[in-house]
């Protein structure tokens, strides 16, 4: 497999638009901008300097001069995808050919080597290596844990507290604690990260509830079964197993957690392909794969309420080493997102306009609009008519560089090779 990587997440101002040289223009292509607007046919698309300086109708953008245009008659054209969860240390950089081919221009790392991170991140800043935009954690924050890697272990409030600062000083994007975090710890965590204004992912700990993580101040919570277990960890909860947690969830106790989440601002992650892969797909058990499929419909059941409730959703796939695919399974999670009731255009929003909205980057991300960065995804089928369409991959745009799909499965290949 071959070993690519990526454009580093980009922070920096924009420079006037009068000082870019065009560089690529996609003519006669339908833009789906994402925006939630209508997708418009026939329309031009003009790159210059890796950014979008014009998009409208064919008959009336001005090509300008000199630049290479690319006649996308019968394409579609979305934003680039970002998965919200992934571990890009665990899924090592065989991970990066597929998140590309898949259309993943950018990935929010949730716990890894963040050394190797940063070196990969070095890498594409220099031009050394192509692949999508990261945002990283670093290394986990959790409690005691025997055989596992990248993790600060914390014990006390006190170690919380220094955790935080030891990471702003290695200036992570974001904070991601697990699920042996004692509470008592995760509370003083959750305090000093508000001071220093940095975003924490929450994987829920062990005997804290989804809503004491909301009313902490989570930018994030991550994964379905985060619902059923805070059902069972919750103080004078009732529900005794799984089954009867999550039922508890589809009824009234659910709605109110969700308007919980509503007030709070609190984003939400369900992963649903990870369940779906890990735990009900992959099982050798005939004995526990019914329990667990009916458990994965009722988790569809959950996001759909919660999604009809107003709570904020992002794709991720949480793809690392085991049982996920790097890139083809945050399409398996678009599919299950709009099984779970989500239009395309709001499945395709939760990889695209939502993680722009959470990072703070929509004049930057998200969307096929003027001044954002030209990572976009030509496809062969339109993904409003069915969700599935967006596999349909004809190039992906990176920076404002146009890699067609079978150039960069030929070079992936020759570069396998080469290592033979």
């Amino acid at each position: 497999m071959q070993k690519w990587l990526f454009f580093a997440f980009l922070f920096c101002s924009l420079p006037a638009f009068s000082q870019k040289r065009p560089s690529l223009a996609l003519t006669h292509i339908t833009v789906i901008d994402c925006t939630g607007a209508p997708a418009k046919p026939n329309s031009t698309v003009v790159v210059a300097q890796g950014h979008i300086t014009a998009v409208g109708p064919s008959d009336f953008v001005k090509i300008p001069e000199g630049i290479r245009v690319v006649d996308a008659t019968g394409k579609f054209l979305i934003p680039g995808l970002w998965d919200m969860h992934g571990h890009l240390t665990d899924a090592t950089d065989d991970a990066f050919p597929l998140l590309i081919m898949n259309g993943v221009t950018g990935v929010r790392d949730m716990g890894g080597n963040i050394a190797q991170i940063d070196r990969w991140r070095s890498q594409i800043e220099n031009g050394a290596r192509v692949g999508p935009h990261i945002i990283r954690a670093g290394p986990f924050v959790d409690g005691p844990k025997e055989g596992v890697t990248n993790r600060l272990t914390v014990r006390t409030p006190e170690e919380a507290q220094q955790a935080v600062r030891n990471l702003k000083a290695k200036g992570v994007d974001f904070i991601k604690v697990h699920n042996a975090l004692p509470p008592e710890a995760f509370f003083a965590l959750m305090d000093e990260a508000h001071k220093e204004h940095i975003p924490v992912a929450v994987h829920l700990p062990k005997g804290v509830s989804s809503a004491e993580a909301s009313d902490a101040g989570a930018a994030s919570l991550e994964h379905v079964e985060t619902m059923s277990e805070s059902a069972m960890w919750r103080k004078g909860a009732t529900a005794k197993t799984v089954e009867q947690a999550v039922d508890e969830i589809l009824g009234p106790a659910g709605q109110e957690l969700f308007q919980h989440f509503v007030k709070n601002g609190t984003w939400y992650v369900p992963t649903l392909v990870a369940y779906e892969r890990g735990f009900v797909l992959w099982s050798n058990d005939s004995e526990s794969l019914l329990p667990r499929f009916q458990i994965h419909e009722k988790d569809i059941e959950i996001v759909r309420k919660m999604h009809k409730a107003g709570v904020q959703i992002m794709a991720g796939s949480d793809f690392s080493d085991w049982a996920l695919v790097p890139g083809i399974d945050l399409h398996n999670e678009l599919a299950l997102l709009v099984e779970a009731g989500f239009t395309p255009m709001e499945a395709l929003q939760t990889a695209t306009l939502n993680p722009a909205k959470f990072m703070g980057k929509t004049d930057t991300y998200g969307t096929v609009q003027v001044g954002r960065v030209a990572d976009l995804v030509l496809l062969d089928m339109n993904p409003l008519e069915d969700i599935s369409h967006t596999r349909k991959i004809h190039a992906v745009v990176l920076g404002g560089k146009l890699y067609p799909l079978a150039s960069i499965r030929a070079q992936a290949l020759q570069d396998a090779g080469e290592r033979r």
